[in-house]
């Protein structure tokens, strides 16, 4: 926290313009409206944006995309392939713990094509609203006042709300707003429940605030955000869960080749997009993994038959502004 007991509260920074069927607003002082629709990135990568992928692919889940597709072990298999991934773990995070996705930035709204008719599959969410800070409490990415990237909003108001027409499960209230750290595990295959729940307390994790909804087409969505005691710690939490861990349902996922290249977010939040790989089960589910300072975004969302994109990718893009 900073010393400064009489500063007023840091102003909120104007957030990306990801327009839908109204324009963006811009945060100038906190509190302040954010549309809740968001644009989704078309074909044209924004101008000066890198061309390098979102995200490192992690050498566990790289594949050749011509090579026929996997088929999934046995269960008996898959406990003997998590036992030796966690057992694995501490060396392979010395070599590889370091390597994050890559930034990734909203762009400009006359930077998207095709805003003019959003039927695109986009969901339509409520207005959204960056949360006051404590006095004198500097935002997440404020530069030199907040090098740690440590959220001092109630992380329970940092949750996307659901979508419109969408039916809330509030068995995700948990008691107070916090989910159980049981709870976020269960959403992980069973094999990979034992580590999960011995690395992460050893990752300094604080609190979990969850939210779930279910829309009519029978579109699963889950979010989780995970706080922990400081950024290097919340990075350790995303290699535990991208690459020894899976999450229930997507036993062996692929990154997600939909996303849209060269975009970059504010600071070094980066983020990962994942596909579940064929062949697949009754439902497809893609999930992303938002790194923002010390908290940590999981984002699954599920679907009998095939998940689309806009509504996932939409979802991503509002809960990383809100982050940001």
């Amino acid at each position: 926290m900073s010393d400064q007991q009489t500063a007023p509260p840091a102003p909120a920074p104007a957030l990306a313009g990801v327009g839908g069927t109204a324009e963006s607003v811009a945060a100038e002082e906190p509190g302040a409206a954010v549309t809740g629709v968001a644009a989704i990135p078309g074909p044209v990568d924004a101008p000066g944006a890198p061309a390098h992928p979102v995200a490192v692919q992690d050498p566990v889940l790289s594949a050749d995309p011509g090579a026929p597709a996997p088929v999934p072990p046995p269960r008996d298999r898959r406990r003997l392939r998590a036992a030796l991934r966690w057992t694995s773990a501490v060396l392979v995070f010395a070599v590889l713990g370091g390597a994050t996705a890559y930034a990734v930035t909203l762009p400009r709204r006359t930077d998207v094509p095709g805003l003019e008719t959003p039927d695109d599959g986009r969901w339509t969410y409520p207005a959204l609203r960056l949360p006051k800070l404590p006095a004198g409490a500097p935002r997440a990415y404020a530069g030199d006042g907040n090098p740690g990237g440590v959220h001092y909003a109630d992380l329970r108001a940092l949750l996307l709300p659901a979508a419109r027409g969408a039916k809330v499960d509030r068995s995700f209230d948990g008691k107070d707003g916090w989910l159980p750290t049981a709870r976020f595990i269960d959403a992980f295959e069973e094999a990979d429940r034992k580590g999960l729940a011995e690395r992460l307390p050893q990752a300094g994790l604080r609190h979990i605030a969850a939210r779930a909804w279910d829309m009519p087409d029978g579109t699963r969505t889950e979010i989780y955000l995970l706080q922990f005691i400081s950024a290097p710690y919340a990075e350790e939490g995303r290699f535990d869960m991208t690459t020894i861990a899976e999450l229930s349902g997507a036993p062996i996922k692929v990154l997600d080749q939909d996303w849209k290249r060269g975009m970059t977010f504010p600071g070094d939040m980066s983020v990962s997009t994942y596909s579940e790989d064929k062949p697949r089960g009754r439902e497809h589910v893609r999930s992303a993994f938002i790194v923002s300072g010390d908290t940590i975004a999981v984002i699954a969302m599920s679907k009998a038959g095939t998940q689309p994109a806009v509504p996932f990718h939409q979802t991503v893009l509002l809960q990383s502004q809100l982050l940001g």
